[in-house]
């Protein structure tokens, strides 16, 4: 309760000083201005004066300056306390169908079917403002990206690793994606929604399937964004050259808008083909927001910050000092109540007027403005987010580290991953998953870690390994050298003639030997210095490449969860077209 105290309108204590002043001038011209003063001695005059008069002037002083005091706290709002006040919005539901079947990826509009599709889906979440939003993907199968929900931003996020390649099976059923937004129409409770289909063409087993579909659920509305031409273009692949059929001829798939347009009309929806400007998405969202099934607004579960103001109740404290306001002299400083309030006042930050913290840090979160945020925000989970994504890995561990549950360990295990101390980071993921065994981010970070930590432990045995080989290496030469002294020593019964010759042939000889050994150990010492340091360096990049991607990979996440769900359904037809 303390921490939410704060004053609705607080540029009326602008007022308080001013009062003061008031008061401070008022209460020396009127002690300048007695009279008797200026012709009574000091030491008589409290002999000749009453005290009650004396008594009551400093009363009624002190009575402006309370009832002033009040006023003006009253009138700042002071608030700490929030009312209940229910928020409502549209209940208008929208399912956004998009087709990753290979001939998105046709290039007669550029950069690529897909592409442009990826786009247009973005600039609908943008001006769609109220109301829930799902997207399901479909090629051969479908699948859920994203449930019914309010948060565009969540679905503006995955678009960009929507892609073909993340689809377990290629082939192209749109059926199989409208049952899938039929079946989060009836999970989410909403009885008449509207589904967008953004697709390129249907095939004649499509069109069956779906025209079927329609007439058993047609209490939803489908409409249908057309993404490409009827000239057609090929598919290009990544390895290079052009999709081709069994026949070996380049596939051309064409914008069918006749199809799309009897499909539409049957779903009681619209169909527009895609354009450069607005244009599409505008007439398209003219329909779907004038839905005339879930037009009327129901209440949410968000509350608004609309505060239970306190301040009518100061306003009670002043009624019994009133009454003594029409006490002679007294009424004359009413009009200070009265006085406009100082330009200054509106120096105060209108955000700070309406928002508290949390709410201002999630403002700059949102704006990209992560050490701001982490200074501001109050919640250590946002905090540590936003010196995370600060780059400031030591902040967030700090924050992390406090917080005992599933979220708290994942993220400090991210945090110690990108710090480099990757066995801290396999304790907390491991921690993660023995509280929710299903967490797959914190699986498959815990593995990428342990096969970085065998990396360094292979690399630290190869270190070891050249280690031991050098030692072992200057052992024998140690005792090559040994050999040749013994030899020198066994003939000392020689000739003194033979002995000398002999002797200065292995002090030649020594010398070379000594010289060409230092050679070589120095050399060695250079190879296996240049070794280290290149292994040092491989090691660091390969660290680095792979830190690089700890972060979240919605792709990856979409095609490991698309796999999982297709194996689960155990489905393994495919169609007749892989495109």
């Amino acid at each position: 309760m303390i921490e939410q105290f704060h004053f609705l309108r607080p540029a009326w204590l602008m007022l308080l000083p001013i009062l003061l002043i008031f008061l401070w001038q008022g209460f020396q011209r009127r002690h300048n201005s007695r009279s008797w003063q200026s012709v009574v001695d000091a030491k008589l005059l409290p002999h000749l004066l009453a005290g009650k008069n004396q008594i009551r002037d400093n009363s009624l002083w002190l009575l402006t300056a309370i009832v002033g005091v009040i006023s003006i706290i009253a009138l700042a709002g002071p608030v700490w306390d929030k009312l209940p006040q229910p928020i409502f919005r549209q209940q208008a539901a929208l399912i956004i169908v998009l087709d990753l079947s290979r001939s998105m990826d046709a290039t007669d509009i550029k950069p690529s079917r897909l592409a442009r599709a990826r786009h247009k889906i973005a600039d609908i979440l943008a001006t769609r403002k109220e109301g829930q939003t799902a997207l399901v993907a479909y090629a051969a199968d479908a699948f859920v990206v994203t449930p019914l929900t309010e948060d565009a931003a969540t679905i503006d996020t995955l678009l960009p690793s929507l892609a073909t390649e993340i689809m377990p099976t290629q082939g192209s059923f749109a059926d199989k994606a409208l049952l899938q937004a039929f079946e989060l129409f009836n999970n989410a409770g909403v009885a008449n929604g509207d589904v967008l289909l953004v697709s390129d063409s249907f095939n004649a087993d499509e069109m069956t399937a779906v025209q079927a579909l329609i007439k058993k659920h047609n209490k939803h509305r489908i409409s249908i964004l057309g993404i490409g031409t009827e000239a057609g273009g090929p598919i290009p692949l990544a390895a290079g050259g052009f999709l081709k059929d069994s026949a070996g001829s380049i596939v051309i798939p064409r914008l069918q808008a006749d199809d799309m347009r009897e499909i539409a009309s049957a779903g009681g929806g619209t169909f527009h083909l895609i354009t450069n400007d607005d244009a599409d998405i505008n007439a398209l969202l003219s329909t779907i927001q004038n839905n005339r099934f879930e037009s009327d607004a129901v209440e949410s579960d968000l509350q608004a910050d609309i505060w239970r103001e306190q301040g009518p109740w100061l306003i009670l404290l002043l009624i019994p000092l009133v009454a003594l306001v029409f006490r002679r002299g007294v009424l004359l400083a009413l009009p200070l109540l009265l006085l406009p309030v100082p330009p200054d006042a509106q120096a105060v930050g209108w955000d700070e007027l309406w928002q508290n913290r949390n709410q201002l840090g999630s403002k700059a979160f949102g704006n990209a403005e992560y050490e701001t945020a982490a200074e501001i925000f109050k919640h250590p989970e946002w905090k540590a987010s936003s010196y995370y994504r600060a780059g400031d890995y030591e902040k967030a561990l700090e924050y992390w580290q406090a917080i005992d549950s599933e979220r708290g360990h994942y993220n400090r295990g991210n945090a110690l991953a990108k710090l480099g101390r990757l066995e801290e980071a396999v304790d907390a993921y491991q921690k993660t998953l023995e509280l929710n065994a299903n967490h797959a981010d914190a699986a498959y970070n815990k593995k990428q870690v342990e096969e970085a930590l065998k990396q360094q432990q292979q690399q630290q045995n190869q270190e070891g390994d050249q280690d031991q080989d050098q030692e072992k290496q200057n052992q024998d030469q140690q005792q090559e050298s040994d050999q040749s002294q013994g030899q020198g020593e066994n003939q000392q019964d020689q000739s003194d003639e033979q002995q000398n010759q002999q002797q200065e042939s292995e002090n030649e000889s020594e010398s070379e030997q000594g010289e060409e050994e230092k050679q070589d150990q120095a050399e060695q010492q250079t190879q296996a210095q240049m070794s280290e340091n290149l292994e040092q360096q491989m090691s660091e990049q390969a660290a680095e490449q792979w830190l690089r991607k700890i972060p979240d990979d919605p792709g990856g996440l979409l095609r490991r969860k698309f796999l999982y769900q297709y194996r689960q359904r155990g489905d393994n037809s495919k169609a007749e077209n892989q495109w």
